[in-house]
């Protein structure tokens, strides 16, 4: 009899976690229904700008219901820029020279694999304000990354260091190499960590020369 009560005492609490735990499970996936269904739309060649009505069709959800989620457009880019890192094997933030090669190495090829995607966040102005979301903090790791090889140059000479390796390790580089010269990621890849070797090993020879020189 007390066993009884107890389970009984216990079922509403049990009930009540497993729902719980339920709706999480679904607003999970509502989540990432929607923004694959932005991402898809993203995709499409000439998109300018996304619309709610079309994405939410697409998830098959209202536009209300992609409110609930995502409260403004800058909630929903930082998501869908955060949605899309993902998709592309969340590439890490680089803390040295070395990292900065590996990072081109591994996500070049990734971008094959959603090239459809990659170009789209390139060319179309979603696109452009989803990159601008996902590359500060890249951009700010491989500033930081370059620096042990650039301070013994002028400000002026190390910004143009940097740019030139930022770009290099770039999307707008991959898509370069694909569009105009045919090479597929891994081959890209390569071409690119060779280049960024070549130029570091460059700069730690100027600088062991000006070292040897004070």
């Amino acid at each position: 009899m007390n066993a009884d009560t107890n389970r009984q005492e216990r079922s509403p609490r049990s009930t009540r976690t497993y729902n719980s735990q339920l709706r999480k499970k679904q607003a999970s996936q509502t989540r990432q229904l929607i923004l694959k269904a932005l991402a898809e739309q993203l995709a499409t060649k000439g998109i300018q700008d996304f619309a709610i009505a079309d994405a939410a069709q697409r998830a098959g959800v209202s536009p209300r219901t992609i409110y609930r989620y995502f409260p403004n457009r800058d909630a929903l880019l930082e998501a869908l820029g955060l949605w899309i890192d993902e998709q592309l094997g969340d590439p890490p933030y680089p803390n040295s020279v070395d990292d900065i090669v590996e990072m081109v190495e591994k996500v070049f090829p990734k971008f094959d694999e959603q090239a459809t995607l990659v170009q789209a966040l390139l060319l179309s102005e979603l696109g452009k304000s989803v990159r601008s979301r996902l590359r500060i903090k890249r951009r700010e790791s491989v500033a930081q990354s370059l620096q042990p090889v650039v301070e013994h140059l002028d400000a002026t000479e190390a910004k143009a260091v940097r740019a030139v390796i930022q770009h290099l390790a770039s999307a707008d580089m991959w898509n370069t190499m694909r569009d105009e010269y045919g090479l597929e990621g891994k081959e890209s890849a390569q071409a690119v960590a060779w280049a960024i070797r070549t130029l570091i090993a460059e700069l730690q020879h100027q600088k062991n020369q000006t070292s040897t020189q004070v």
